[in-house]
């Protein structure tokens, strides 16, 4: 199971499974990392396998969706291809919580996606949209070939500073819909 993703320039990665992390367990990060910078995404499970799907068909190939954080260990990111790839696939760096959600929870102005450092506000997102999903999956399949159980994820913001090894521990928490999606502490 892999995760595509679409950055916030538009592009289309494919992340390992290896980097999913589904629990929320805390996050303990080899001694190079020196700095993690985060996005949000707006993610949703796909249920049906499909390559070239339509953006009128895309629909029928997800079941869930939910919001998450992908990180990013900053000073692995070098400005070379291979660089941004190495860090896009250090493990149980995509905290994408389960269960997810049905797709009708999108688009209520009262169902806010919101992500917390310690218990300072970081980011706040109420403008998802099915739509959103599903022309990512069109996108995405042009050149990705999708399976029963990957994720597409998109994500909502640039990559921005979270922590670095002088902080020691950093807690993450989200709320989506008024519960506790996430909570999970990264040691450096």
């Amino acid at each position: 199971m892999n995760i595509v993703v679409k950055t916030a320039g538009g592009r289309y990665i494919v992340r390992p499974d290896t980097t999913w992390e589904r629990d929320n367990e805390d996050l303990y990060l080899p001694e190079f990392v020196k700095e993690v910078s985060f996005t949000p995404v707006l993610f949703a499970r796909i249920s049906k396998p499909g390559r070239s799907v339509g953006e009128e068909f895309a629909s029928r190939y997800y079941d869930g969706i939910g919001f998450g954080v992908l990180l990013y260990p900053e000073n692995m990111i070098d400005g070379t291809e291979e660089g941004f790839a190495a860090a896009s696939c250090l493990d149980h760096t995509s905290f994408l919580p389960f269960p997810v959600y049905n797709v009708l929870t999108l688009g209520h102005e009262d169902n806010c996606f919101e992500l917390f450092k310690g218990q300072e506000m970081i980011f706040s997102y109420d403008e998802g949209r099915k739509e959103m999903i599903e022309k990512a999956i069109a996108e995405a399949t042009r050149s990705i070939y999708i399976r029963t159980g990957d994720v597409i994820a998109i994500e909502l913001d640039t990559r921005k500073p979270l922590c670095t090894a002088d902080d020691g521990r950093t807690t993450l928490k989200a709320t989506w819909c008024d519960n506790e999606s996430m909570k999970f502490d990264i040691i450096m």
